[in-house]
């Protein structure tokens, strides 16, 4: 009989969806460093043959996780604010859906953040390059544009400071908002009040930096004052 070549490509996109969602979980759980490619294989159900063809190096497998998982985060972010997102918010609101949205994984994704931590380590340590990371780098454009829309807008609307650079805006507060929540879903905490969660303290590491970039009235041109 002749093989059915749909039947086969959704057979293997549903091998490789288990595969990265495996690992998603193991390496959240116990580190990158800590799970063999083999325990990979067997929580996925599938022979270590199989994921080795698919990812030849632990390398590619966590990039490629990476990419899957950041990318199902921002699609849902976009579906939830739609277009207006770029079309009718002003640069403050487009900083305050992004800080929100980390916020958002903390509560319904810790996993996610756990493994990113864990992550950017890992791929530190292996000294990968860049273009090894496109699969996790190009999932985070839709991100990187909204700041870059931010940062345009906020020439006009001035709701939002800019006397820095923008690279300077995405790095303070982009990756400080994300590197706190990655802090706190991994538990690298120094305070422990018991408290089941930390989302007051993300919360007010919102508003910290809401108010760093709000352009205050004594930044902006006289004419505008």
């Amino acid at each position: 009989m002749p093989r059915n070549i749909e039947k086969d490509q959704l057979a293997e996109i549903s091998r490789r969806k288990h595969i990265l969602e495996a690992g998603l979980k193991l390496f959240s759980e116990q580190g990158i460093e800590a799970v063999s490619m083999n325990a990979v294989a067997a929580a996925a159900g599938v022979g270590p043959t199989t994921l080795f063809k698919y990812y030849q190096t632990k390398e590619k497998l966590v990039v490629a996780i990476s990419g899957m998982a950041w990318n199902n985060v921002w699609q849902k972010t976009l579906a939830q604010y739609g277009e207006e997102v770029y079309s009718t918010f002003s640069a403050y609101e487009m900083i305050r859906v992004y800080t929100s949205s980390i916020i958002q994984i903390y509560r319904e994704y810790p996993e996610l953040l756990r493994f990113s931590g864990n992550y950017k380590t890992f791929i530190c340590r292996q000294h990968t390059q860049t273009e090894s990371l496109r699969e996790h780098l190009d999932p985070l454009k839709p991100m990187q544009a909204m700041f870059h829309h931010a940062y345009i807008r906020a020439k006009t609307d001035h709701s939002i400071r800019t006397d820095i650079s923008e690279d300077v805006l995405f790095t303070a507060v982009a990756i400080s908002m994300l590197a706190t929540a990655e802090r706190y879903a991994q538990g690298i905490v120094w305070a422990n009040r018991g408290e089941p969660d930390h989302i007051r303290e993300l919360q007010i590491m919102q508003e910290m930096i809401l108010n760093w970039c709000t352009v205050k009235k004594t930044d902006l041109p006289s004419a505008n004052i």
